[in-house]
């Protein structure tokens, strides 16, 4: 009998000592993903071209998100408001790292002529993070190098951002602008009401955007393009931005945001103003669900764009998201 309590007494701290040894790993794992730099590493894709965690994990950085060059000239404030809650919220809870180790939470950047790094997408991520309830040495987000371009020259650096699609060269007013007229940083973004609805309009499946590569299906929950299968989802680049210019062409949505509905940024940002917008966007919405389904829409945005020609009803997003 006293043998094999001793064994298992023996088991039992192997046990422990295996458990403890893989939680010490993770976070070791986690803690040693370094500041992003000159040293960090292109990551790969797998063969089914996606870039998974693991490899995130491996190749990726830790960037804080003031030094960051975007790549496109606004965001939607409303959602960046909304994400800046669930930030704070995370923090007082004490599960913001977890939060942003997320698999779709990592920011994918290019390295630019210098070393510059350029944010590619999750633009409204980086800015509620520089927008959240947090110390400033907390504004920092994980991220990935999806390219190394920092030996070319600066024209042909931008050529190649433009070709392969890793910029938006518009303002909000849909004019075009040059990559000199860029935001140097994420602080300096502008707001872009449209975009807000623009993403209001594709949560409501007024239009259908594909899911993600390599995206965990919640049987729980359908995408607009699990509930819409006979509607070809859109891949395209900069979607919402193109629905967002189409949107604010029709008059309906035009009258219904009459006046200045944009709210400049500010830290922390201007909730008041951004209240006011809310109310506008919600009396656009109608209107905004009824363009995207006309064939005014199809014809405006172009094939491949998740046109859906069933009139859905808008559900705006939630004014206050913790």
């Amino acid at each position: 009998m006293r043998t094999v309590t001793i064994m298992l007494s023996g088991l039992l701290v192997l046990g422990l000592a295996g458990t403890a040894e893989a939680k010490k790993g993770k976070d070791q794992g986690d803690a040693a993903i370094p500041q992003c730099g000159k040293n960090t590493r292109v990551a790969r894709p797998n063969d089914e071209g996606i870039i998974t965690l693991k490899e995130k994990k491996k190749r990726g950085c830790i960037i804080d998100v003031k030094t960051f060059h975007p790549t496109q000239s606004a965001v939607g404030m409303d959602a960046v408001e909304c994400k800046a809650e669930k930030i704070s919220s995370k923090a007082k809870a004490g599960k913001l790292d977890d939060y942003l180790l997320a698999d779709n939470r990592w920011v994918p950047m290019v390295r630019g002529p210098g070393g510059v790094f350029y944010l590619t997408d999750h633009h409204h991520l980086s800015t509620a993070v520089w927008n959240a309830d947090i110390k400033d040495k907390d504004k920092k987000v994980y991220a990935f190098l999806i390219a190394d371009w920092s030996n070319m020259k600066e024209d042909a650096f931008w050529q190649e951002m433009i070709k392969q699609h890793d910029t938006w060269l518009k303002d909000p007013a849909g004019n075009d602008i040059t990559p000199s007229q860029l935001p140097k940083t994420i602080g300096a973004l502008q707001d872009d009401p449209l975009r807000t609805l623009s993403a209001w309009v594709r949560g409501s499946c007024g239009y259908v955007k594909c899911d993600p590569p390599g995206a965990a299906k919640d049987d729980d929950e359908l995408s607009c393009a699990d509930k819409f299968p006979n509607v070809t989802c859109a891949d395209a680049y900069f979607l919402e931005f193109k629905w967002g210019a189409y949107l604010g062409s029709v008059q309906e949505v035009r009258e219904a945001l009459a006046g200045e509905a944009s709210c400049s940024q500010q830290t922390p940002l201007n909730t008041q103003c951004l209240d006011n917008q809310y109310d506008k966007l919600s009396k656009a919405l109608p209107a905004a669900m009824n363009a995207a389904a006309a064939p005014a829409a199809q014809k405006a945005v172009g094939d491949g764009a998740g046109y859906n020609p069933a009139v859905q009803t808008g559900v705006a997003q939630p004014k206050h998201c913790k």
